[in-house]
């Protein structure tokens, strides 16, 4: 019993792309399985084996860009250079609007979650000019 609650703790905690690597290595195993069919049917089990095998993986890419769409950011290509300090900021503006959010507005909860001083919180919150009318949080610039 204990053993089979780690396994399930481990492969919860496993990243989407290993799982999705494990999902293509099953999806190549079943692909060599040989079947009993025609040739011509089992071209086509190979073709829709590798259909699936790519939706897979365009699945797994999805599901990583989800991630940063929760934290309210876009996913950040350092193909071509990326201004460190200003995703910096971004990153700090999208935890302060969370955190708010969470709170109800209160500057005093949201910087106990965030592990700040609310005095450099409230700077943060002009320095960024996020704006928190009826929670709905704008940020000026």
């Amino acid at each position: 019993m204990m053993q089979s609650e780690t396994n399930s703790t481990k492969s919860a905690a496993r990243p989407a792309a290993e799982q999705a690597l494990q999902g293509q290595n099953y999806l190549k195993a079943v692909e060599s399985f040989e079947t009993t069919d025609s040739e011509e049917n089992g071209e086509a089990f190979r073709e829709r084996i590798e259909a699936l095998a790519r939706q897979a993986d365009d699945l797994a890419r999805e599901i990583a860009g989800l991630r940063w769409v929760g934290l309210g950011l876009e996913p950040v290509s350092i193909k071509g250079g990326v201004d460190f300090y200003e995703e910096v900021r971004r990153f700090e503006i999208s935890l302060i609007i969370q955190a708010l959010r969470f709170t109800g507005g209160s500057q005093k909860k949201s910087a106990l979650l965030l592990k700040m001083n609310h005095t450099t919180l409230n700077t943060k919150i002009k320095s960024y000019r996020i704006k928190c009318e009826a929670l709905s949080v704008s940020v000026g610039r």
